[in-house]
């Protein structure tokens, strides 16, 4: 007489099941509305942009998906409007938006719909409605309360800006960044960083939100949310310093209502496994608002390091005479090849500059890569690469090189 197992009773159990089910098939689902619509008081003109999630339906599209979103495809045809349910007089009344693919320079076939010039109205304070009505019928609706600030400002220790103002300078070493917004209406604070380049683009280095007006970032900052960029470090992977002396970055300080704030805190991510919170009625998404406003920092340093300070070049490259002043940085000594940044001011090929270089450092011979905006093409700037090794306490020869081959060689010395 056979003895039956626990796991022969399963194993049976399971063949018999597989027996049975065949195949099943599996309705469509219902599709869903997303909507993402941020407002933006402090511009002149609003745009919001509608999406419908897949259903599983074997449809032919005729509109391209969203590039860089979720997997979801554009919502069109359909009617937008925002109303200003505070400001009764309104002028612009209900304000239609309208869809207008690849308007303003974003990169989307369809579901963009703009607002037209300075409408809606938004005060600060005030609730604006959104209502989104499908072809079908399918209504979507939200609020929102228009944020406004007094004043943004960003201090250190010896002084402070407010937003927009001067070039403000942080020493990295010594510092702790302070952002504080004075709030009228609204909610949470957000700082995004990014790192101007010499093309126009800005990369992106940093953005992080508190719940309340007011955050300190210490100079020497590690910046533990450089994978969620996608940011590879020079060195590796190891995680690198938010700030490094030489040089520029572009501090934004935006002041978010309620619902954008519950939007961002709330996506799905694993580390702390919160549920979305959706601030729409018949869809999802979010409606929100937020003002915003941008200044540059100029990131500086202790001198710890023989090959820092300020160097002045001068000479004649591809025909034109130039003057420069170096303010050089390395980022981390005691190592044979140190990466190092720097300030360069002055008269360059084409002109007036005053941008931040990158380099390293192999004992004294250094390579520095000097990228000038180009007032004509400025999305194709000059490029040179400065080679030479650090003579201490007298002039040394510095050879400039195109991207294909050397041109000449100019004079250097520390000041």
């Amino acid at each position: 007489m056979k003895r039956l197992t626990l796991l022969g009773v399963l194993a049976a159990l399971l063949t018999s099941a597989s027996c049975e089910f065949g195949n099943i098939a599996i309705p469509d689902g219902e599709p869903i509305i997303v909507v993402h619509g941020i407002m933006r008081p402090d511009l002149n003109r609003q745009w919001i942009l509608l999406e419908q999630t897949l259903t599983g339906a074997d449809t032919s599209l005729t509109q391209s998906t969203i590039p860089g979103t979720s997997p979801n495809v554009p919502l069109s045809q359909a009617t937008v409007s925002v109303t200003n349910k505070t400001y009764t007089a309104d002028p612009c009344g209900a304000t239609q938006f309208t869809e207008t693919p690849g308007d303003g320079g974003l990169q989307v076939s369809w579901g963009l719909y703009w607002g037209p010039l300075d409408c809606p109205t938004m005060r600060t304070g005030d609730t604006m409605e959104l209502r989104v009505e499908t072809l079908d019928g399918h209504v979507v609706t939200g609020t929102m309360e228009v944020p406004g600030a007094r004043a943004m400002t960003l201090q250190t220790a010896t002084g402070s800006v407010s937003l927009p103002g001067p070039v403000f300078s942080l020493n990295r070493d010594v510092d702790t960044l302070t952002a504080q917004i004075d709030a009228i209406a609204g909610h949470a604070l957000q700082l995004e960083v990014h790192r101007p380049m010499p093309g126009g683009a800005l990369e992106p280095q940093l953005r992080i939100f508190v719940d309340s007006t007011g955050m300190q970032i210490p100079g020497d900052f590690t910046n533990i949310f450089q994978a969620f960029f996608g940011q590879d470090s020079t060195h590796g992977h190891e995680v690198e310093a938010l700030f490094r002396a030489g040089r520029y970055y572009l501090a934004t300080l935006a002041l978010m209502d309620e619902r954008y704030f519950e939007f961002s805190r709330s996506g799905n991510v694993p580390l702390s496994g919160r549920g979305f919170i959706n601030n729409l009625t018949g869809g999802m998404g979010v409606f929100g608002g937020v003002v915003a406003e941008s200044n540059t920092l100029k990131v500086t340093g202790e001198i710890d390091d023989p090959r820092e300070g300020v160097y002045n070049l001068v000479g004649t490259v591809d025909g034109v005479p130039v003057d420069i002043d170096v303010e050089l940085y390395v980022v981390k000594t005691g190592s044979d090849t140190t990466a190092m940044s720097a300030f360069v001011t002055g008269q360059w090929v084409l002109g007036a500059v005053d941008v931040s270089a990158d380099g390293a450092f192999v004992g004294d011979a250094f390579d520095i890569v000097l990228e000038q905006p180009n007032p004509t093409v400025p999305s194709a700037p000059t490029r040179h690469t400065l080679s030479g090794s650090i003579t201490t306490g007298s002039p040394f020869s510095v050879q400039v090189w195109t991207r294909v081959s050397a041109t000449d060689v100019i004079s250097g010395t520390k000041r």
